[in-house]
């Protein structure tokens, strides 16, 4: 178990050099305080760590721009495609150390829009209504 120690120490050494909205943001987010190296920030601003030092799975994570204090509002669509490769050890190479190939048809990231009401997707309906509707007192 020595390895607790390293990481007891690594986790104060942490605690000493970031703001503490930072980690209060973590703690109600997740319920656990982390520490990890930044490896890299997105467009949006996000920001990705990595530590070796916890289990395979649970070494990566993400730390939105937005603190999420009382209201959740971040969402794992919030993360650009490339970085989800990184995330999801499809790759272990960062989109900072190898960026992906620039193609025509790649679009601008944009999160899910299904919570906000204006924005969300609606389907139109091209087929004829099987029912009309009927309002008394007006002939058929």
């Amino acid at each position: 178990m020595a390895g607790n120690i390293g990481t007891v120490l690594g986790f104060f050494k942490k605690m000493a050099s970031t703001p503490l909205y930072y980690t209060v943001n973590k703690y109600v987010c997740c319920n656990e305080l982390r520490y990890g190296d930044l490896v890299g920030t997105d467009g949006q601003g996000n920001e990705y760590y990595q530590n070796n030092d916890y289990f395979l799975g649970r070494n990566r994570w993400v730390q939105y721009k937005e603190p999420n204090w009382l209201i959740l509002k971040s969402d794992a669509s919030d993360i650009p495609a490339e970085w989800h490769a990184w995330m999801h050890y499809m790759s272990d190479d960062t989109p900072v150390t190898k960026p992906p190939a620039e193609r025509k048809f790649h679009m601008e990231h944009r999160p899910n829009m299904s919570p906000i009401f204006n924005e969300r997707y609606t389907p139109s309906t091209t087929t004829k209504p099987k029912v009309e509707s009927w309002t008394p007192g007006q002939p058929q």
